[in-house]
């Protein structure tokens, strides 16, 4: 086990710098650079012109040399954007900055030697190389914020992935004392009346405690139904007839990767605030079904009348907040975790799209 910790933690430090870059190749990517682009353009041409014809003509040499830099740029981050991330953050850092300033010198002296194509001539207090080196100035001070951007972003999602693992392996350890006590209590009761039934729950139990012990990120929709049905299946021994379930699933989305832990403590707060205060109990619904292109997970469970009052359970919703920030992490903002809190219903919904490659959130 600390061989394998270990090694777990040696990964994480191997895949620290994995992310730091954004994926340059993406179109929506492009589309920021080309738009953040023209807006420096037009800030420059705002800031070294006084009258509207000389604005339009700075803002039309201004954007063609930027826009040259800019994608020549992301056309360098693009293709080497997986060594960069396979080499030490630093060093990462300043051979992005290197590359880039490279780019800019290269596209700052093609365009002096082009500029009598260009019709662009320098004023008297201009020369060739203060023009040159406006853009090394420019071009370091901007890649020096870009870079500082995108270091603070990583390592707010590192600590916010480690969060995630501490949270997680809490979810974890939670199953084990809040649920073996009453699990036992019910397999003692059936061993002298129904010993089939209280061998059965062993096995659910045993299948139920394996799971929670592996140490994965990311498992089969399948795997994690599994999961909550021997969960569920070991609390309906315990509530009798206050507990139904009802399943909808469809076939074809079992082999999909969600993450681990997403819909067996869904269950348990669904049995813990919906069903247990609810003296003639009621239904737990769990659905997994594709729509517009998406996996759509929910957990529906009743709620009391009354479930306002003072003595209704108020959770501190780590089990909800853990999967949120797990569904950002992997997902970004194209994944979404909603809450539905009606009069009579409590559902939680998790959509995953079904066509985008997931990164792994311990990086």
């Amino acid at each position: 086990m600390a061989e394998n910790t270990a090694n777990n933690n040696a990964n994480h430090i191997n895949s620290k710098n994995a992310g730091l870059l954004p994926d340059f190749c993406d179109i929506r990517i492009l589309f920021i650079v080309i738009l953040l682009t023209e807006v420096l353009a037009m800030v420059f041409a705002m800031a070294a012109t006084d009258n509207a014809t000389a604005f339009w003509d700075y803002l039309a040499l201004a954007s063609l040399l930027m826009l040259w830099i800019a994608l020549l740029n992301s056309a360098v981050l693009c293709r080497l954007r997986h060594w960069l991330h396979a080499q030490p953050v630093r060093r990462s850092l300043v051979i992005a900055f290197g590359l880039m300033m490279l780019v800019s010198l290269l596209v700052a002296g093609l365009s002096i030697q082009l500029s009598q194509y260009l019709f662009f001539s320098y004023s008297e207090n201009t020369s060739a190389s203060l023009f040159l080196l406006r853009v090394l100035s420019v071009s370091a001070v901007v890649y020096f914020l870009l870079l500082r951007y995108f270091y603070v972003q990583q390592q707010w999602r590192l600590n916010l992935a480690a969060q995630s693992r501490a949270q997680i392996q809490a979810l974890r350890a939670r199953i084990r004392p809040h649920f073996l006590f009453n699990s036992m209590n019910t397999i003692a009761s059936l061993i002298a009346v129904a010993p089939e039934k209280a061998e059965q729950a062993i096995e659910d139990l045993s299948d139920l405690f394996r799971a929670s012990l592996r140490e994965q990120d990311m498992n089969s929709l399948n795997d994690e139904i599994e999961l909550a049905r021997s969960y569920l299946a070991i609390e309906t021994l315990r509530l009798g007839d206050r507990l139904q379930t009802d399943w909808q699933l469809d076939p074809a989305l079992m082999d999909v990767e969600v993450p681990a832990l997403c819909i067996q403590p869904l269950a348990e707060n669904a049995i813990y605030h919906g069903i247990e205060p609810i003296p003639e109990g009621g239904k737990i619904r769990v659905s997994a079904l594709q729509v517009d292109n998406k996996l759509t997970l929910s957990v529906s469970n009743p709620i009391r009348s009354e479930s306002q009052s003072t003595a209704f359970r108020k959770g501190n919703h780590m089990a909800q907040e853990n999967i949120r920030q797990r569904l950002q992490l992997v997902y970004g903002n194209q994944a979404e975790f909603k809450i539905n809190d009606t009069k009579d219903n409590y559902t939680v919904s998790l959509i995953i799209p079904l066509d985008v490659k997931h990164e792994r959130f311990d990086r």
